[in-house]
Parts: structure tokens; sequence; C-alpha cells
């Protein structure tokens, strides 16, 4: 008896102030993200030791490897990356990446810098940066050879609910 009493005036007092809330509120970049247009992508945004930070998780649907400069890749790894909330409407992202050549070593190494202002809770827009290393190059030392920017739209995948 004593338990549940204890019990629920804990889970009052988490109600009643708001804490057992506070992330189902959350309109941040944790979740799953989509981009559909000349690449199409998939991102999934995990928290990480704080609630301003975390880890993102790309997969790439459809990319021409040759980057549309003729690159000698054949294929390009899946982006891992970082991002960081900077206000409560703005987040920066940096992911790398590797294009892979027949042989299966890296031919370049792809940084995407990006800034994501959301601009609802399923809608971000991102500007970019995509810069491409060689393989050998240190890529947070030096300087690229050469960088795209570029600016897109994702919205967050929505949960479905059978009827």
């Amino acid at each position: 008896m004593v338990r549940r009493c204890v019990l629920f005036v804990v889970v009052a007092l988490m109600l009643g102030s708001g804490v057992g809330f506070a992330q189902s509120n959350n309109c941040g970049v944790v979740g799953t993200w989509m981009h559909s247009g000349d690449t199409i992508w998939l991102a999934t945004n995990t928290p990480g030791t704080s609630a301003t930070a975390g880890q993102m998780d790309i997969e790439w649907i459809t990319l021409d490897p040759t980057l549309g400069v003729g690159l000698p890749a054949v294929r390009t790894s899946n982006p891992k990356g970082v991002w960081e909330k900077v206000n409560q409407h703005e987040y920066r992202i940096t992911w790398v990446a590797y294009g892979l050549g027949a042989n299966g070593l890296p031919v370049y190494v792809m940084r995407g810098i990006a800034m994501a202002a959301m601009t609802g809770c399923d809608r971000a827009d991102l500007t970019a940066v995509l810069e491409v290393f060689g393989p050998d190059q240190d890529i947070w030392r030096e300087r690229p050879l050469f960088a795209v920017p570029m600016s897109e739209s994702a919205t967050r995948m929505p949960l479905v609910v059978v009827k």
C-alpha cells in the first residue's frame, strides 16, 4: 500500500510539473527524415549524451558515385555524422562518406557541412556544402579538392497507424 502511494505521488509530481511530457512536445531534429529529388536519402538522427547533440546515420537511396564529374567511384558508403542544436529552430550537421572504386578502396572522401532550419515540426530546410577530398587527405586540416553548395528540404517520416 505504501509503495502504491509513493508511486502515485511520484507520477503525479511528474505529470503536474510537465516533466513526463517534455520529450513528446519536442519538435527537434531527432527522428527519421526523408528527401526526394535528384538524390533520394533517408536520415535517422538519434540523441547523444545531451539534448543538444547527437548522431546521424544516412542511407543513400540514389546517388551518382561519380558525383557528376566522372570520379572513378562505383559506389559510396552511407554517411555517418553528428548534429548540434544551435537554437530552437536551427541545427548544425557534419557527416562523412567515402566514394569507393571497383577494388573497394576509397577514391575520395565526402564531408557534408550543413545548417538545418526547422520550418515546422516535420520539415527542415537544409543549406549545405559538400566538400570532396582525396582519399589520403586529412579532411579536418586540409582544403578540399572542390566544394559544391547545396540546398534541399527534408520531411520527417510520419507514424502511420493501421485502422
